[in-house]
């Protein structure tokens, strides 16, 4: 394979799963990758375990990684391991091109959780505006509920207001009363 291969496989991945994943499967690769061009001598750093619990979550889940590792010259040793007998200048360009990746997904990442905080702070700025009017309203009907409280209390207060009492004329001398019986037929002779 060559390197379009090698790039076509990586950008593949990296368009394909989800980006943390991504970058921390392409860590984990990186490291053994410098541990190998920093030890070239150092067989230990050329072997793959694929029993590796960490190498068999994070990195074998994604299947195509068993693809870059083929076309870096990586060969199976057994059924469990794989060892490293390709090109180091190969390595080295493997390595480059996942730097690439983990930076563009970090710059991502970090513009998706930047937008996260900006979505979440209009939120918490649409509940505090929404509370506060809600709050202003309830304060607007307790003033007016006050106002009309108060106003009820002075018309109650006037209506029971007691009244100046005024006394009946009196009127000084005597009255004349005219009365007049009448007879009922019965009564005259005895």
């Amino acid at each position: 394979m060559e390197s379009d291969d090698l790039d076509k496989i990586i950008d593949d991945i990296y368009k394909t799963y989800d980006a943390k994943r991504v970058k921390e499967a392409y860590k984990i690769l990186n490291k053994l990758f410098n541990n190998i061009i920093n030890n070239p001598d150092e067989e230990k750093y050329k072997i793959f375990n694929k029993g590796n619990i960490n190498l068999k979550i994070k990195v074998l889940l994604i299947k195509e990684c068993q693809d870059i590792l083929n076309s870096l010259g990586y060969v199976e040793l057994d059924n469990e391991r794989l060892i490293f007998k390709g090109d180091i200048k190969r390595l080295k360009y493997a390595t480059y091109i996942l730097n690439k990746i983990i930076f563009e997904i970090d710059e991502i990442l970090e513009k998706q959780q930047k937008e996260e905080e900006e979505k979440r702070q209009e939120e918490i700025r649409k509940q505090f505006e929404e509370t506060n009017r809600a709050f202003m309203e309830q304060k607007m009907e307790r003033e007016r509920l006050r106002q009309q409280c108060e106003n009820d209390r002075k018309e109650v207060a006037q209506k029971m207001k007691p009244k100046d009492s005024v006394a009946n004329k009196l009127q000084f001398g005597s009255k004349e009363i005219k009365v007049q019986f009448q007879c009922s037929g019965g009564g005259g002779k005895r």
